[in-house]
């Protein structure tokens, strides 16, 4: 039921022309095949920014932060670094291994390894499906608050607007916040922004203005991708690079902040007990799969478009490595902040922090409004989660272009003619399906389909991963 070749296979991930007469005869003349008709990356760069465009992401700065808050502090990072070398490292190092050997998307390259385990492949495009219809929501948030960003006074700053329901900022000495009370941030993101509703049973109206900025978001995953990595493989070198830029300065007014020392000594306190706790494993687990991207497809996909020489075993430390690495400077821009924001409001850190994405648009708007030239340091930020969210919206939007055209490349080439085409029909339903998350009560739907699509569905996907890699593995060991 499975069949690879290894001793070919073994080559991808070494970088050899071949691997001995059966792996050159049979695995190596398949893929000259494949050479003429499949695009490759005008150079190493572009596909190495692209992947490590896609890992490092939104999650970044908001799952890694609160998981380790949540998971033990310090300790957390020992079950963290033990699953990246465990699982994340040798999980990536097969997936851009599949890809480059099999030169084809994910289900086509599950099929061609092992066919009794192509439903995974299938599985897993569904999953991208589901994904990239909330996802983009996100960076249609960013958008608005760019929008929003050019006002003459950023809307955040201050509890004095009309839209303030319970905010205080009447902060000094020895003033404590009133029970319940909320941040003009928190405040702007729940009743200005998302106007959320009481649940998830009452959906409301969907919002012109979000309806605009998610259109916006999905012309711009359009016209990057049109052209498949012709105009992807360019894209990466902005918005790949461009965030660490940002993040470097923010990262500095950080540790400037009155506080700031408060709230790193509590992100890294370790506190060791909750290592006996499975939970903290599971998360450590997830938090890799889930940043680095395994099980999504996008690797596959992007390392199909790999010369079949190609060395990827640099590539995949270099992925992984600095994808760690930004999560933990990621965590220490959050909790330099929420230190701030704890020093001013007279609260302890347990009391201002927030999860899931609320953790971006409430704890780093509180940071913006006191940087001098707020306004501009404003427009940076979301510009920088702008271009954050796409390079990982371009990976996840590809895994669905890559395996139509392997599915259907004799209909795609009758029907639709163009690759332009196919882009924009995947782009025109995923917009459509991402309209819920819109409305007044779709910040409750998209954190259902969050949970459910990134943390569960991922892990399962992930497990039938690694049986076909030790099924390859005993095949091989077998000999």
């Amino acid at each position: 039921m499975c069949w690879c070749d290894d001793e070919t296979f073994g080559s991808v991930v070494n970088g050899q022309e071949g691997g001995g007469a059966g792996g050159e005869a049979g695995g190596m003349e398949q893929q000259q095949q494949h050479e003429a008709s499949r695009q490759t990356w005008s150079n190493k760069a572009q596909f190495v920014l692209s992947c490590i465009g896609y890992a490092v992401g939104l999650g970044n700065l908001w799952r890694f932060p609160y998981l380790c808050y949540k998971s033990g502090g310090g300790a957390f990072l020992i079950p963290y670094f033990l699953m990246l070398f465990l699982c994340g490292i040798p999980a990536l190092l097969m997936e851009l291994a599949v890809g480059q050997y099999t030169r084809r998307g994910l289900i086509a390259a599950l099929a061609k390894i092992c066919p009794l385990l192509k439903g995974a492949g299938v599985g897993t495009v569904v999953i991208s499906f589901i994904l990239c219809t909330y996802y983009n929501v996100i960076i249609a948030w960013a958008i608005y608050y760019i929008a929003q960003s050019f006002n003459s006074e950023l809307p955040w700053s201050s509890c004095n607007a009309t839209w303030t329901v319970n905010c205080f900022d009447g902060y000094g000495t020895n003033v404590t916040a009133p029970n319940g009370s909320k941040s003009a941030p928190e405040e702007f993101f729940n009743e200005v922004m998302l106007e959320k509703s009481s649940g998830i049973t009452e959906m409301g109206s969907v919002r012109l203005s979000f309806l605009l900025a998610l259109v916006a978001a999905w012309v711009l995953v359009y016209f990057s991708l049109w052209k498949s990595i012709r105009s992807s493989g360019r894209v990466v070198y902005v918005t790949a690079t461009l965030p660490y830029l940002l993040i470097g300065a923010f990262l500095w007014r950080a540790f400037t902040l009155p506080g700031a020392t408060k709230g790193l000594q509590y992100f890294f306190e370790p506190k060791w007990e909750l290592l006996t706790h499975a939970e903290v494993w599971v998360n450590a687990a997830t938090q890799n799969f889930n940043s680095i991207g395994i099980a999504y497809g996008s690797l596959i996909a992007f390392s199909s478009y790999n010369k079949f020489t190609n060395n990827i075993v640099m590539d995949t430390w270099a992925i992984s490595l600095t994808n760690c690495f930004t999560s933990i400077l990621a965590g220490t821009i959050v909790f330099s902040t929420l230190g701030n924001i704890a020093h001013e409001t007279g609260k302890e850190i347990d009391d201002v922090v927030s999860e899931g994405p609320g953790l971006v648009f409430m704890v780093y708007p509180q940071a913006l409004s006191k940087m001098p030239y707020a306004n501009v340091w404003a427009v940076l930020f979301f510009s920088m989660m702008l271009v954050l969210g796409l390079d990982s919206q371009f990976a996840t939007v590809e895994v669905i272009i890559t395996s139509m055209q392997d599915a259907f490349p004799g209909w795609i080439q009758k029907h639709l003619k163009r690759h332009e085409v196919l882009v924009l029909i995947v782009c025109v339903f995923s917009f459509l399906f991402g309209i819920p998350n819109i409305t007044q009560g779709g910040i409750y739907f998209f954190q259902l389909i969050d949970h459910y699509t990134a943390v569960v569905s991922l892990m399962y996907l992930a497990f039938f991963e690694s049986l076909l890699w030790f099924k390859q593995r005993e095949q091989h060991f077998g000999r």
